[in-house]
């Protein structure tokens, strides 16, 4: 009987198991990546949680990015774009992903589109997310979370208690402050 080294059912136990050329056996150690390699990455966790501060508030759940190697576009959620992005830099190598099950492309942001946004907005001198965080809800006193944008128990809106925290801070009157709001037809708050 001849044995087809090919065949992996004919070849004998242990042969052909090796990798193959360029390829990595599993003792071998990770590539790092090259200088400018793991800048670029490091860029684009940096680019990664200014897009999340920007629009995970705005109720985006992650970025898809347009493949170029495949043609399809790559729905990633915020923290599965992070680890793979840390495991690039622990490793040398992208970490596999299974696709998105049926993802919804309006809970996505395009990554091109979020990193224009977010270096415009610093390009204006504007920081990433609210500015002015809240421990709670100066209306029913509800526990807040700082990318809150309504409060989850009374339902007000709490950029009119950031704005007033803003303006304070400018050094504008409180009474002021309060009263150029109300008359901006803001609700009373204490």
């Amino acid at each position: 009987m001849t044995v087809d080294p090919d065949d992996p059912i004919e070849r004998p136990a242990g042969e052909g198991d090796e990798p193959e050329e360029g390829g990595r056996g599993e003792e071998e150690a990770p590539r790092p990546l090259g200088e400018e390699e793991r800048e670029g990455v490091e860029a684009d966790l940096e680019d990664l949680g200014s897009m999340r501060g920007v629009f995970e508030a705005q109720g985006a759940r992650g970025v898809v990015i347009a493949c170029s190697d495949c043609g399809s576009n790559h729905y990633y959620d915020w923290d599965l774009l992070k680890e793979s992005l840390e495991h690039m830099l622990e490793t040398g190598e992208p970490r596999m992903h299974e696709p998105a099950y049926e993802p919804r492309e309006t809970d996505y942001v395009l990554w091109d589109y979020g990193k224009g946004y977010v270096d415009a907005l610093a390009d204006a001198g504007i920081n990433e997310g609210p500015a002015v965080t809240l421990a709670e809800c100066p209306w029913c006193q509800a526990p807040l979370e700082p990318t809150f944008t309504y409060c989850p128990r009374c339902g007000r809106p709490l950029a009119v208690i950031r704005l007033f925290r803003e303006l304070l801070a400018r050094g504008i009157l409180e009474h002021e402050a309060r009263t150029l709001l109300i008359k901006a037809g803001f609700e009373p708050f204490d």
